[in-house]
């Protein structure tokens, strides 16, 4: 050490301790004394998140208070299977983990993907029970990233669990189509949102994309009320619809608003009073309906204005003179060129499933023709059949292949199963029934081009082989799930018959 080392307030000088100087003692003491006085220094913390969030997928631990179910879930139905799913978690605990995300700057959490019904499960369990094991549950947590992808998510999930129905798949559909145009800052034709659901793997066609923004648009009183609403039925509408709208503005300049609001609203209104009363809902009847509707205020006959529908459908682009002339009942003649168009025109009418015979609207604007209870027995056919192929999957096993698309022939089809041993408990029952159901379907009667619903060729698994035991299977009395066939066939045999009648 040197002179100059201070160590316990003296000054070593040789082998004597000189004491500090009295005044230096006092400086000292000051200046701790000081120092005792200084406040906390300030907390820059309080203006950091409470949590921040992982930067990659991983699993977490949240109490079920804080996820809150995805409040755009397109699928607004209850879960059917809501009892035995809470049954379950009951007796079980939650063997599946759904996944969460969060909104920037929001303090919940959301379900991402499929989870709204274990999450509301969660919520009652706990409630009821006041377990640990249902308030403090396992996730799996996705970082953000937008809100067309959380939507995205729901509906491809919904999608490929074949519980959606047209209406809630269609307003789904069309709230991504929104979000995407807001996100990209651009509006997206049919072609350009095909494109964009593709690429993300939710399954879709320009055909139903048009649907679905026609019915969201347009069919937005019947889709909300009658939940048995198909893509099969807006396909009946949509052009019977647009036709008269073109007429409308031909013949009198009504705009296509103020058509429906004024004409088919009405119309719509009442046919979903009758949905909710236990009436079924019939596409056809209400095209009639609307007919109806529409002659009124033009003051023309039911008759006349079918007639000039037809022709109009003929040659969209017709004088309002040539639709007029085209009318079997229209003032002018009727001779040689137009009186064939007329007569053309009228069987188009009839074809299309209207009476040649009704010139006026009977009671409540619905017109009964003889082709309507046959299209009624069709669409009471197709829910039979939709009902029973989902009984039959599901006894057979094959249920998860079970795909409900309204563009496909009888509105499913199957999914390319995954590759199984044949000596797989159960396999050979799953292939016989796969492929009945495939059958049925009417995918396997063309080559199904790329992008569209059903199964291409080189996709289709290996075909049974129809032996005895194939044939003592299906003429198996005790075989539930041979006797399910038996009833899809009977459904599929007379729905082909009043297709035929259509």
């Amino acid at each position: 050490m040197t002179d100059k080392t201070l160590k316990s307030g003296a000054q070593r000088d040789g082998d004597l301790a000189v004491p500090a100087h009295p005044a230096a003692i006092e400086h000292r003491r000051r200046m701790v004394a000081a120092s005792l006085q200084v406040g906390n220094l300030g907390n820059n913390a309080r203006d950091l998140p409470a949590q921040a969030d992982p930067t990659h997928d991983c699993q977490i631990e949240l109490y079920v208070e804080d996820i809150h179910p995805y409040e755009h879930n397109p699928r607004q139905a209850s879960n059917a299977k809501f009892s035995e799913i809470k049954e379950s978690v009951r007796a079980s605990g939650l063997r599946n983990p759904f996944t969460v995300t969060r909104r920037p700057g929001e303090s919940h959490f959301i379900v991402e993907a499929g989870g709204n019904t274990r999450l509301l499960v969660l919520r009652q369990l706990w409630a009821e029970t006041r377990e640990p094991r249902f308030h403090e549950v396992t996730v799996l947590f996705r970082p953000w990233r937008s809100e067309s992808h959380v939507l995205t998510a729901h509906l491809i999930e919904n999608d490929q669990r074949g519980d959606m129905t047209f209406w809630d798949k269609a307003t789904g559909v069309v709230d991504l189509k929104a979000r995407l145009e807001a996100e990209r800052g651009r509006f997206l034709s049919l072609r350009q949102l095909d494109e964009e659901l593709k690429a993300v793997g939710l399954a879709a066609n320009i055909t139903n994309l048009s649907q679905y923004l026609f019915a969201v648009e347009r069919l937005g009183t019947l889709g909300t009320a009658v939940t048995d609403l198909t893509g099969l039925d807006v396909r009946r509408l949509q052009p019977r619809l647009n036709l008269m709208k073109r007429y409308a503005q031909l013949r009198a300049s009504i705009s296509e608003a103020v058509l429906y609001a004024s004409i088919f609203e009405p119309v719509f209104t009442q046919h979903a009073e009758q949905y909710r009363q236990g009436i079924t809902f019939s596409a056809a009847e209400l095209c009639l309906g609307c007919e109806a509707a529409l002659a009124q205020r033009l003051g023309v006959t039911v008759k006349q204005l079918r007639s000039e529908l037809a022709g109009l459908a003929q040659d969209p682009q017709m004088s309002l003179d040539a639709v007029s002339n085209s009318a079997p009942d229209a003032p002018g003649t009727q001779t040689g060129e137009a009186a064939t168009n007329g007569d053309r025109g009228a069987a188009a009418v009839r074809t299309a499933n209207t009476s040649d015979n009704s010139d006026h609207p009977s009671a409540g604007g619905v017109v009964t023709t003889p082709a309507a209870p046959v299209i009624a027995a069709n669409v009471a056919l197709q829910r039979r059949l939709k009902g029973q192929i989902r009984r039959f999957s599901t006894l057979a096993g094959v249920s998860k292949y079970l795909r409900v698309d309204d563009a496909a022939p009888r509105g499913y089809f199957m999914a390319s199963p995954e590759v199984a041993s044949a000596a797989e408990a159960g396999q050979e029952l799953r292939q016989r029934a796969w492929w009945l159901l495939a059958a049925a379907s009417g995918q396997l009667d063309r080559q199904t081009p790329a992008g569209e619903p059903g199964v291409t060729k080189s996709e289709l698994p290996a075909a049974p082989v129809l032996d005895a035991a194939f044939l003592g299977w299906l003429l198996d009395e005790q075989d539930e799930a041979a006797a399910a066939f038996w009833e899809v066939a009977t459904l599929v045999r007379e729905l082909r018959a009043t297709e035929g009648n259509l």
